[in-house]
């Protein structure tokens, strides 16, 4: 794959993240809004995320006739209509706009790795998605934030609207093959498929953990003695230490086995969490939030690389989202519940756990692949 084609199908793929790059600014208030129960925020995240990976998962299956291109661009003009949907005042449309694109999403990022896990230098790839999801995810996370804080709470979802028009416009002609989403897939590499559902598993089960300390960062901060608005910077200014994490996995490449990054960052992680929420003060969340975007983007495309190994085809890393994007969904409702029950620091705690678990079985899945 050309290097001009790979950074313009990362740029789709970053904006195929948007719905979690921007969910922290809305999660906290977006109940009160729509003068609606705490549990609204989770279903909210519930059908925007859930349906991202659903989707993800299902394309093959519901969309196997269509080719590969074509299906992204549709998809990315629903996505748009159904940020656009999210402005309304109605709490049932609200729902309905977010399943609505997080499922367009969804097909979106199946395409999106499709592509990257078939080519070449999967890791290195992989790293520069990330390179390009930091930047975008930055841009958009501030810009929506600053609107957010003049205009109100909707005012995110015409950004990232029209983040998916601008995504449109970049996947138009691009050379690439354009091979069914449903297209028999090339002989698998592993010896069996058990390996490969165990890499996938450890990759939800990470980003529960994750997500759970990620996107409970503003209440964390807020913990610490800072305003929503100084919480909500001080991650959009981490945001950028993010791309150091991607950078060092480029350099460091096929060097190492992946199972050597994947074990630091759980590691550092599991550590992190618990103090982040049992002993919160500004100079703790401000290294928590670099740290936490450092490592993540670290690990990532060792994630993908290792399930690229499985089969030839892209069909494992397709899935990758879908597993980042039920930890996403699963995490932050799950800290909710934690923190109303048992306080702010059994959520440290809970990530802890998922993080340390999902280590295990991702180390469980390298040795019997």
């Amino acid at each position: 794959m050309e290097n001009r084609s790979l950074l313009r199908i990362a740029s789709v793929n970053a904006v195929g993240f948007s719905a979690s790059t921007v969910m922290p600014l809305w999660l906290g208030g977006v109940a009160h809004a729509f003068g609606m129960p705490a549990w609204f925020a989770g279903a909210a995240v519930v059908a925007q995320l859930g349906g991202a990976a659903l989707f993800n998962l299902l394309t093959p299956i519901l969309f196997g006739r269509f080719s590969l291109l074509p299906l992204a661009r549709v998809g990315l003009l629903v996505a748009a209509a159904g940020y656009l949907l999210a402005v309304t005042a109605s709490p049932a449309l609200f729902i309905t706009a977010c399943f609505l694109s997080g499922g367009a999403l969804g097909t979106v990022l199946n395409v999106t790795n499709r592509l990257m896990g078939s080519g070449d230098h999967v890791q290195k790839g992989y790293a520069i998605f990330l390179l390009i999801e930091i930047c975008f995810a930055t841009v958009v996370f501030l810009g929506s934030s600053a609107l957010m804080a003049r205009f109100g709470l909707r005012a995110v979802f015409p950004v990232v609207g029209a983040t998916a028009l601008l995504a449109f416009v970049i996947l138009w002609r691009l050379p690439v093959a354009l091979t069914p989403s449903g297209a028999p897939e090339r002989q698998a590499l592993g010896a069996d498929r058990l390996p490969a559902m165990m890499a996938l598993g450890a990759f939800a089960l990470f980003f529960i953990g994750q997500a759970t300390l990620n996107g409970f960062m503003p209440t964390i901060g807020q913990a610490a003695g800072l305003d929503a608005q100084s919480a909500a910077q001080i991650i959009g200014l981490g945001m950028p230490f993010g791309f150091a994490g991607a950078m060092l996995a480029r350099l460091v490449g096929d060097r190492v086995r992946p199972i050597v990054p994947v074990t630091i960052v759980v590691l550092l992680l599991a550590c992190a969490a618990p103090l982040l929420t049992l002993m919160p003060t500004v100079t703790i969340y401000t290294m928590g939030v670099i740290a936490l975007a450092v490592s993540t983007m670290f690990s990532v495309p060792y994630f993908f690389a290792h399930l690229a190994t499985f089969d030839a085809g892209g069909r494992y890393t397709a899935f990758g989202p879908a597993m980042m994007l039920t930890g996403i969904a699963t995490g932050p409702s799950v800290a909710v519940l934690l923190d109303a029950t048992f306080g702010l620091g059994a959520v440290g705690l809970f990530a802890a756990a998922l993080l340390l678990i999902g280590g295990g079985v991702f180390a469980f899945s390298v040795r019997r692949g």
